[in-house]
């Protein structure tokens, strides 16, 4: 697996973590400041993965 590959699949294992914190951060009590949090390391999480992924293109 090259490094490119590794970043992806951790860049995509990361923006699941923030999606389920979102989905269900009531159940591990976590507070709307975390939340959002979450929402919006996700949305750059999301944007660093569609430039890795034009790397990979090139």
């Amino acid at each position: 697996m090259t490094k490119l590959e590794m970043e992806k699949k951790e860049l995509k294992e990361k923006i699941e973590f923030c999606s389920l914190l979102i989905r269900y951060g009531h159940l591990v009590n976590a507070t709307s400041e975390q939340n959002v949090r979450a929402f919006k390391l996700k949305e750059s999480l999301e944007e660093e993965l569609r430039v890795l992924k034009l790397k990979m293109e090139n």
